[in-house]
Order: C-alpha cells, then sequence, then structure tokens
C-alpha cells in the first residue's frame, strides 16, 4: 500500500545494551522453527485463534476441516484441533451460521463473537458461550448483539467486547460494552463509546485500563486516532494519546507486566508499532508493505502478521521481534503462499498458531491456519539499556553547517537546542519539530544531533538499526561507525544522500554493526549526521535506539 511521502533524517533505533541474566526475556526466548507442523487444515479464511492448553481453537469462514491424509469432517465457521498433533477435536462442535472474528477465555469456557445469529442451533446474536470440551452453547449467557463483535477479552469476571454494534444485551452500547462473564448482563457502570467500529480490545493485567483500538477518531468521551486507554470501570479516556497512531489499528496485544502496549497499525501506516502503555510515546515500528493485520506478545517477543510482504519479500507474513528494541529475529521468517497473509495470531509456551489466508507454508501444505513448534533457546546473553530511542534527551542543530569536532565527546553543544524524538517536520508526528532551513525550496541538507550515556561494561557486540530517508553518517565518541546510503570520501554539509529514498524503503529498518571498542567504561557520546539528498525535501524524521549484548 501507498504510504507519506517521506524524508526522514533518521529512525536509528541504537537498540539497548541490556543485561539478563537468565531471566525471561526476547534474548533467551526460544523462537520456534520456521517450518510448520503437519496438521488438518480448513478450507477458507481464519480470522481468530486462540490456545486453551491441549487445544487450538479456529474461528472464521469456512465450511471443512481437512486431514493430512485427505479424510474431510463438516465444520463451520468455529472448530478444535489438539494443539500438539493438529488433529480435530471430533467432541467439540460449534458451528456458527457465519463468520467469527473473535475469541477469548477465562479458562472455564469459550467465548465467541462474529457476524452469527445461531452457533450449535442455538438463537445467540453476534456473540454466545460455549463449552471448551463439547462446544455446547451455556444457556445462562445472552448478550445479543445489533452488530458484528470484532474484539474480546476476559478478566475478573467480566468481558470486554468491541465491534461494530450500538446495542448489546438490549442496552445502546457504541461499539464497546462490558458484561457479566456469567450471565451477559451489561455493566451499567461502564460506558464505552467509539464514533467508528473497533477490532480489537485488551485489559490491563493489574489496572483498571483497557485499551481498544479501531477505525474510530473518538473513543471514550475524547479525540483518538486508532488507539485509546479507557477506564475498564466507566469507559472513560484516560489522559494518554498513542504517538503516530492512526486509522484503523487491526490489534492489540500487551507485554507481561502491561507496561508496553503493541498495535497492528494500517492505513498506509503498516506497522508493528510498541508504545510506552503508561504514556502513549512511540518505543519502536516496523514497517511491512501492507497492513499489519495481527500482533500478539509471549515471553519477551512480539509476533506479527500482515500482508503483501516485507523489504520487498513477498513471501513473508510473519516476524518476531524484541519486545524492547522492535529488532526481527531472522531465524524466523516462514513463506507464505497468498498474498493476504495473517489475520490472527495466539503465541504461547507450546508455540505459535496463526490464521489468515493461504494453503502452503515454508514447503508446507497448510491452509487457514498453521502451528509453529520446536526450536531451541539461543545462550542466554547479558544485556543493558543505554540509549532508549524517544526516552533520550538529545541536543539538535538545525541551522545548517557546523565547524569539524561536532562529533566528539567533549564539544560544547550547551547552545544547542533539546528535545526528545521522534524529531522532523512535515508529517504532523513529531514530538520535537526541528527548523529546515531559509525557506522551503531551499532547505539544509544536514541536520545534527547529538546524545550521551553511561557505559559500566564495554559488550561483546554492538548494533545500530536505523530506519533512515535519506542517508545518515553514525559517530560513536568522534568516531565514525557506519555510513547509510551516503557516498565516500569527505562529508559535509552539503553531500547529498547517495539516492533519494521512497515507500517502503524510506521505512524499512536496517541493521548495522558497530566496533563495541568505540565505547569506553563512563560517559559515552553518540552522534548523528541525517542527509537529505534534495534541497527541497517535504518532511524529515528521526527517531533512535542503540543495542549491545554479552555472553556470559
Amino acid at each position: 500500500m501507498v504510504g507519506r511521502r517521506r524524508f526522514f533524517l533518521a529512525r536509528i533505533m541504537i537498540c539497548a545494551l541490556v543485561l539478563v541474566l537468565g531471566l525471561p526475556h526476547a534474548a533467551t526466548a526460544a523462537t520456534p522453527s520456521q517450518v510448520p507442523s503437519p496438521s488438518w487444515r480448513v478450507n477458507g479464511k481464519v480470522s481468530a485463534v486462540l490456545v486453551v492448553g491441549p487445544t487450538v481453537y479456529v474461528g472464521g469462514r469456512f465450511t471443512t476441516a481437512t486431514s493430512p491424509g485427505g479424510e474431510t469432517v463438516a465444520r463451520r465457521n468455529l472448530a478444535a484441533f489438539d494443539a500438539a498433533t493438529g488433529a480435530l477435536r471430533r467432541d467439540f462442535i460449534a458451528d456458527a451460521g457465519s463468520t467469527v472474528m473473535a475469541l477469548a477465555t477465562d479458562g472455564t469456557a469459550l467465548y465467541v463473537g462474529g457476524h452469527f445469529g445461531q452457533i450449535r442451533g442455538v438463537s445467540r446474536a453476534r456473540l454466545a458461550k460455549v463449552s471448551l470440551t463439547t462446544g455446547a452453547v451455556d444457556p445462562a449467557f445472552r448478550a445479543d448483539a445489533n452488530g458484528g463483535v470484532l474484539g474480546l477479552d476476559v478478566r475478573d469476571g467480566w468481558v470486554y467486547a468491541g465491534g461494530d454494534f450500538g446495542a448489546i444485551g438490549g442496552v445502546a452500547r457504541q461499539r464497546v460494552a462490558k458484561l457479566l462473564a456469567t450471565t451477559g448482563a451489561v455493566d451499567a457502570a461502564f460506558v464505552g463509546r467509539a464514533d467508528a467500529k473497533v477490532t480489537s480490545l485488551i485489559k490491563h493485567p493489574t489496572q483498571n485500563v483497557l485499551y481498544v483500538a479501531g477505525n474510530f477518531s473518538s473513543a471514550g468521551g475524547a479525540p483518538r486516532t486508532g488507539v485509546a486507554a479507557v477506564s475498564s470501570l466507566t469507559g472513560t479516556a484516560g489522559p494518554q494519546a498513542y504517538q503516530s497512531s492512526v486509522r484503523p489499528v487491526l490489534d492489540l496485544a500487551l507485554n507481561d507486566d502491561g507496561s508496553l502496549l503493541f498495535g497492528a497499525l494500517a492505513a498506509g501506516s503498516n506497522s508493528a508499532t510498541a508504545w510506552d502503555s503508561a504514556t502513549g510515546v512511540r518505543r519502536w515500528r516496523q514497517t511491512t508493505m501492507g497492513d499489519v493485520q495481527a500482533i500478539d506478545h509471549h515471553d519477551g517477543q512480539v509476533y506479527f502478521g500482515f500482508h503483501d510482504g516485507y523489504q520487498d519479500d513477498t513471501r513473508l507474513k510473519l516476524l518476531v521481534a524484541d519486545e524492547r528494541t522492535g529488532v526481527v529475529d531472522l531465524a524466523f521468517r516462514p513463506t507464505f503462499n497468498y498474498f493476504w497473509g495473517i489475520f490472527a495470531i495466539d503465541a504461547t509456551a507450546t508455540g505459535v498458531v496463526a490464521g489468515g489466508e493461504f494453503t502452503n507454508v515454508s514447503g508446507i501444505p497448510a491452509q487457514g491456519f498453521v502451528r509453529f513448534t520446536g526450536g531451541a533457546a539461543p545462550p542466554p546473553t547479558v544485556q543493558q539499556t543505554y540509549v532508549d530511542g524517544s526516552a533520550a534527551s538529545w541536543t539538535y542543530w538545525d541551522r545548517g553547517n557546523l565547524a569539524p569536532g561536532w562529533q566528539g565527546s567533549t564539544f560544547d553543544d550547551s547552545g544547542w537546542a533539546t528535545g526528545s524524538a521522534e524529531f522532523g517536520y512535515g508529517d504532523g508526528d513529531e514530538a520535537t519539530v526541528v527548523g529546515f532551513g531559509p525557506s522551503a525550496s531551499s532547505k539544509y541538507i544536514t541536520t545534527y544531533f547529538r546524545t550521551q550515556f553511561t557505559v559500566d561494561t564495554v559488550p561483546q557486540d554492538l548494533t545500530v538499526t536505523m530506519v533512515v530517508d535519506d542517508g545518515a553518517v553514525v559517530y560513536v565518541n568522534g568516531v565514525e561507525a557506519v555510513r547509510d546510503n551516503m557516498p565516500g570520501g569527505a562529508v559535509t554539509a552539503t553531500t547529498r544522500a547517495s539516492a533519494t529514498r521512497d515507500g517502503q524503503a524510506e521505512r524499512a529498518l536496517r541493521a548495522f554493526t558497530l566496533d563495541p571498542a568505540l565505547l569506553v567504561p563512563g560517559t559515552n557520546t553518540l552522534a548523528v549526521e541525517v542527509h537529505q539528498a534534495s534541497s527541497s525535501s517535504s518532511d524529515i524524521s528521526l527517531d533512535a535506539d542503540l543495542v549491545g549484548s554479552t555472553s556470559p
């Protein structure tokens, strides 16, 4: 999909130098094999997957389930499979009259949302509660909705439902509601509302906060674009607005302690994005060629699914990134044979299940849903955060040429402006707007940035990860460390980037290995000069993180 034209000064994610001694984290989490396990399949699109103990529940729009050997069993829009073998659970029958879009559980029952009017032959309008073992409809729970139920979460005896309804359980509720998990009775104290459909929602594990995503521009009574944090008691919007969000946001996930919120962004943004859940500050993003349609978190890792492709590889539809840095794990890159790719993900300790539109994954026949298991945990690493993207304080110079030596640790930058990422102009999503020069047709080619950080122990490995449009030169303690899309030879304030980046290229996240010997114990300086390819560029941006690691 075509995104906005950008000239990113740089989005340098200096991915954090992190120290974890055997603690659960992405550095020690086991990534499953990218070759899927053989399984039964369904003959249509899967929009929801959920692993509950030994069972995988699959919802969508299909009519049959078929074994690897060719046996076909009727199952309409909802089915259950063995999580270990992929075999059909024949005792679970809960055929739905139309598409299933959402699944959730409290461990004792399965809650089902979608567009159906009946399930297992029982009248239920778009929301039902069924047995985990048999699929039998719970007669005590009823909360019929007059529009699709597209997102569900169950916490502490309550069901949170989002969708495209104006009433649920006989009570007016604008697209988001809170219901008793036992009966479906609408909570009178929670008056949730959004001005367009809600596609996903998730309750904070310990706080009275409900995160809501969708196609709205207002939620909880306040202007919010695509994502909102509302009170789980009243439905009223909290103070935080999520940086660089768009509409629609198609899916949400939280890390284990609820400090990071992950979003699947569409609408040309096409990115998996991580925010500080409390402040809304964006921590990182990974941009794909099409809408990110599903996202989930497990054990320090963020799995995200999308359509079209990633970095010009149209076979890729599912990737996994580190929860803190957004760096993609290159060991998990399964390939898919259909354009539309992934619409649902559930990542658990036993592996990853993904649903969508495809018939073959990494050379293995798989239709509708796919199971990834196995994989060995990599050796543990020692890590510590030094520069954490938009949380860092930077000084910057946006007034043209600089004298030599500006990159060094002893340079006096007290006369520079200060701010935090994202820096830039022209896109409307900047935390700090920088100047661009004499006129709109004669802008400065180069803008300069500095930040300092403290190192206790020099790591074994150091990586700078950047989204750059158009080119950048990175220095550590005054020494050039890497160039991206820049010519060789001496670099001055008028040196232009080697080529213009546009479309997918300008949003691609690129990682570069640096020499860790450039670091010293104590105070260190990271300096970045970003060069454009044209003096008439319409917009620029900078965001940044630095990552190093040591094996114990």
